[in-house]
């Protein structure tokens, strides 16, 4: 069996569930209790705080924890709107973020009349800093740009961006659940409002994520009901996965450099063999540099000289033990049209067509070798 859908989620490495066992038996305290075994799971928490904080480069106080990616994004964007309601009302976005930040947007538009822009991408992805400084008006509170692209791996330039919103007052959430542990993310260096991680991209849990929310940013409480995470986000904290999480970041603090050049290796070992294989049949929607992610490889088909749908080729693939995927595995489950591949300029047919072919820790060479064998084959 291959497994190329590492984007999606990954497989918890073995190192983290050793870590998780003990607190789902004898370390089963309520972090809010305030007898011993409650103490000792409040310690492991903070503790997890502190390891995350430093590796994002971020304060421990500026950390909370979520269950995910997705109430993450929520998070970030409804709090910060709902702070703003009967002042500012204008948001602009991108047209290739994640379903959980463009979802979120629409709720805010349909039910409480906020104004979102969509900027333009480029063929890979990329903004107009233009077109974003001329989108900006009085009522603009919120700027919110992925770090890097799910589908085509693209790396927005966070930092620039962030100098555009500085300047302006306006606050910038980016959707940085892919980049953790595949770029050198440091929040002091990029300097945006909010950002988000998830434990099951870097061999951690599901079930578990993190906000960071900078000092100062002014957010309303996302789920009432107790006074966890600074009175910020109510509910006893989920201790196991938490500590699967820090356990999962103090392996990529030691790792994530062999991580990168695996990840490298593999992508330039793919393309390299897609090109010699498949010729003009096949187009790329990744980058091969340094501005894309270095395990997400994207392709499509030339349908006027290779007439096979995406839905065929990724049951055949799975057949033969090879799981990839066709884009975001958020959407429903099914093949349905990539809203991302239409942004960057795909006709429909392309656009239900694309392969992800994402890369982990665990994956090895000949593994990229039999894909490309099996899919010449098909």
């Amino acid at each position: 069996m291959i497994y190329f859908d590492n984007a999606s989620t990954t497989p918890i490495d073995p190192r983290v569930l050793d870590e998780m066992l003990p607190n789902f038996k004898d370390k089963f305290g309520n972090a809010s209790s305030v007898h011993s075994f409650g103490r000792e799971s409040k310690v492991l928490l903070e503790d997890a705080r502190d390891v995350i904080a430093e590796y994002i480069g971020a304060s421990s106080s500026e950390i909370y924890f979520t269950s995910g990616g997705t109430e993450a994004n929520n998070f970030a964007i409804k709090g910060i709107a709902f702070s703003h309601l009967g002042n500012k009302n204008h948001i602009v976005t991108t047209k290739i973020e994640h379903s959980a930040v463009l979802d979120s947007l629409e709720y805010l538009h349909k039910r409480f009349g906020f104004k979102i822009t969509y900027l333009n991408v480029n063929r890979f992805g990329e903004i107009d800093l233009n077109e974003l400084g001329d989108s900006l008006t009085e009522k603009t509170f919120l700027l919110c740009v992925m770090h890097s692209n799910n589908e085509l791996g693209i790396i927005n330039d966070i930092k620039a961006i962030a100098e555009v919103c500085s300047s302006k007052e306006i606050y910038l959430h980016t959707d940085s659940v892919q980049s953790i542990g595949k770029t050198n993310f440091n929040i002091e260096d990029l300097n945006c409002s909010t950002a988000t991680m998830s434990a099951h991209k870097i061999y951690g849990p599901k079930g578990i994520g993190a906000l960071f929310i900078k000092k100062d940013t002014l957010t309303d409480k996302f789920i009432h009901g107790g006074k966890q995470e600074r009175d910020r986000r109510g509910g006893t904290e989920n201790i196991a996965a938490i500590a699967g999480f820090k356990n999962a970041v103090e392996i990529l603090k030691d790792e994530m450099e062999y991580d990168i050049a695996h990840y490298k290796k593999l992508k330039h070992t793919l393309i390299t063999s897609l090109k010699e294989n498949f010729s003009v049949k096949i187009i790329l929607n990744s980058k091969e540099d340094e501005n894309s992610l270095p395990n997400i490889v994207n392709i499509s088909f030339d349908h006027k000289k290779f007439n096979i749908d995406a839905e065929t080729i990724l049951m055949k693939l799975d057949m033969n033990g090879i799981a990839v995927s066709s884009g975001s595995a958020c959407t429903s489950g099914t093949i349905q049209q990539s809203h991302v591949l239409k942004a960057i300029g795909a006709n429909d047919i392309a656009a239900k067509s694309s392969l992800r072919i994402s890369f982990g820790r665990f994956n090895v060479e000949e593994d990229v070798e039999n894909f490309v064998s099996a899919l010449k084959k098909l």
